[in-house]
């Protein structure tokens, strides 16, 4: 386990080539649940206000967005057999980004408003880099068309997530 741990931290820290993420159906399950898990609970502690329904609506309709639009590009770049890799990195790279985010909510309190933003968008850009790469590595495109891609995967999956429950 530590050692799954280990490579999706390398991934996030992009040292790490997604190639090497396990690919056993059970595994893939699993990431995906508990990335799940962690973005429901730490988007409840955000806003208790909001139905865990809702919440986890939002949550599914952005994961399966997110997991069509790497089918239809790797599919479209003859690299169809990386689905699962792909998918893998991205959920479980996710799920240690949320998770360190979760850590410095309370912390964040402290920071103000102005501070809030600031790490916020810290983290936006860090998921999205993290994504840009894995997708760069998936695809076989330059660093910054994999960055534009992740980008627009990011956007399209947070939107349809919003769509999805009327936001």
């Amino acid at each position: 386990m530590k050692a799954l741990l280990d490579l999706f931290w390398q991934i996030c820290l992009l040292r790490r080539t997604p190639a090497h993420v396990p690919t056993m159906p059970w595994f893939v399950a699993a990431v995906i649940a508990a990335n799940l898990t962690c973005s429901a609970l730490l988007s409840t502690a955000l806003n208790a206000e909001i139905p865990l329904l809702t919440v986890l609506t939002s949550i599914v309709v952005g994961q399966t967005t997110t997991a069509g639009l790497a089918w239809l590009l790797l599919n479209f770049s003859g690299r169809a057999d990386r689905f699962l890799t792909t998918i893998t990195a991205l959920f479980g790279c996710d799920l240690i980004i949320t998770a360190c985010f979760a850590l410095l909510v309370p912390v964040a309190g402290l920071l103000g408003a102005a501070g809030n933003a600031l790490l916020l968008l810290g983290f936006l850009i860090w998921s999205v880099a993290v994504a840009g790469f894995i997708l760069h590595r998936a695809l076989e495109v330059r660093l910054g068309a994999g960055i534009a891609i992740g980008l627009g995967v990011s956007l399209a999956s947070v939107m349809l997530g919003q769509l999805a429950i009327g936001g």
